[in-house]
């Protein structure tokens, strides 16, 4: 290993969990609120320029967006797991095939939704009943989104890679200038040369772009040992089945999530479109909020899968404990700021008293819930460390049908509230789940913490 990847390698196994945790934590945390900002910008870019109509057709698209690059994002996560054994068991030979194997098949699977994005996001769109001169600007952002989807992919994977080798560090860092270009080129566009929604997407893809090639190059330097020299990228069957027995269920259960947002965004547009987007405000400030959840969460998974494939079962169980700790005190944190200032979170979207009335709605309600998510992804993070993606899966697909089939009954009564009880039943019912089957599995864990186990 290099240098850099062997020291974060020893923290990892042998360092305090606590410790290591936060430590790790910390360049995901910020990488995820940077990679947010590429949403939050274009949203305060589109609604200061060009209007309600923009912001709108950025709100509607959103979701649609969220669902591909949930599947992407999910796949990489999956992979990621595969990975961090693989590292942690100091098995260069099948890393570099698993490697080669994820890059070209997550190419030919990234051009394939492109072209399904492009071809069915009208559809969609239509589909919810959105406004036609609404739907117009979402279609033109989203035809530029999914021409450049490549770059999302490039980025998401090798950053991946690169946490999964223990340098959780360099994906921030290349976020973190990624997004200052990014806003830059979004005021400049969109702002000064008069590019419209147009600017606004062109200038997504191009960061994106940036992101990926510095990620690539960075790889290639650090992680030396299976860098994929000319001759040496190939396919392999045997491993592309493992792949995808990781990636599948990975990229399914973030996308199932996407695909609940989805529908239940069309529930909305009954309410009216200041409603809608101030719902989507609502939800972008969400996001921001998953950024620490979800960052904390990949951490974790990096850190117990490296344990895992090194044999420290013991270890895996102290790092799950530190993670419960951790986002517990998170969500106190997380209701105060949200109950406190809603407005001022929302406001920063735009200057529209409706949108701003819808936002604060949703935000100051789902204050009081978010103990529940940020459990469920700690509760998730564990299971999926093991290689045991199947089953967040399952629990992910069974808590979006109950939110779905909730919203369907509350929201024509209770409106944004009525969305906000039926997300919450959902967390709720996947902490239930997953965290009743975790105690069972962390006690059979501790029985066998003196075994080695063996890497799937």
């Amino acid at each position: 290993m290099s240098a850099v990847s062997s020291s974060k390698k020893d923290m990892i196994l042998c360092g305090s969990p606590m410790k290591t945790v936060l430590i790790f934590a910390l360049p995901i945390v910020l990488g995820n609120v940077f990679q947010q900002l590429y949403n939050i910008v274009d949203a305060i870019v589109v609604g200061n320029y060009l209007g309600n109509t923009a912001l709108a057709g950025i709100s509607v698209a959103t979701p649609i967006i969220d669902v591909v690059n949930a599947l992407i994002i999910g796949g990489t996560i999956g992979v990621g797991v595969l990975t961090a054994m693989l590292f942690g068991a100091g098995n260069t030979a099948r890393l570099k095939t698993v490697h080669s194997t994820s890059v070209l098949g997550g190419i030919v699977i990234t051009v394939l939704l492109s072209a399904a994005g492009l071809a069915f996001s009208g559809v969609i769109l239509r589909a919810q009943g959105t406004a036609e001169e609404v739907c117009a600007e979402a279609l033109t952002y989203l035809r530029i989104i999914f021409a450049g989807l490549i770059f999302c992919f490039l980025y998401n994977y090798y950053a991946a890679l690169l946490r999964s080798s223990g340098d959780s560090r360099t994906p921030f860092v290349v976020l973190l200038v990624s997004s200052v270009l990014h806003a830059l080129m979004d005021v400049l566009l969109t702002g000064y040369l008069g590019m419209g929604i147009v600017g606004v997407a062109v200038s997504t893809v191009t960061c994106q772009a940036f992101s990926a090639v510095l990620c690539i190059l960075f790889t290639r330097r650090r992680l030396g040992e299976i860098r994929l020299k000319k001759g040496g990228l190939r396919f392999d069957w045997r491993e592309g089945r493992n792949v995808l027995n990781y990636a599948w269920a990975a990229a399914l259960q973030q996308a199932v999530i996407c695909i609940g947002r989805v529908l239940i965004q069309g529930m909305l547009t009954g309410l009216g479109t200041d409603t809608v987007t101030g719902y989507n405000m609502g939800m972008r400030t969400e996001q921001f909020i998953f950024c620490f959840s979800q960052g904390l969460s990949a951490a974790m998974v990096v850190c117990i899968s490296q344990n895992y494939g090194h044999g420290n079962i013991a270890r895996m169980r102290r790092f799950h404990g530190c993670g419960l700790i951790i986002v517990t005190v998170l969500a106190v944190i997380v209701f105060a700021v949200c109950r406190t200032v809603p407005h001022r979170l929302i406001g920063v979207f735009s200057r529209t008293p409706s949108v701003i009335s819808a936002g604060v709605q949703y935000t100051g309600t789902m204050a009081f819930f978010y103990i529940f998510s940020f459990l469920g992804e700690i509760t998730q993070g564990f299971f999926r460390s093991m290689g045991r993606l199947r089953l967040t899966m399952i629990a992910s697909l069974l808590q979006v049908i109950l939110r779905v089939i909730l919203s369907y009954f509350l929201i024509p009564v209770l409106g944004i509230t009525g969305i906000c009880l039926s997300v919450a039943a959902g967390w709720a019912l996947l902490v239930i789940i997953e965290g009743t089957y975790s105690i069972k599995v962390s006690r059979r864990l501790a029985l066998k913490a003196q075994s080695a186990p063996q890497i799937p």
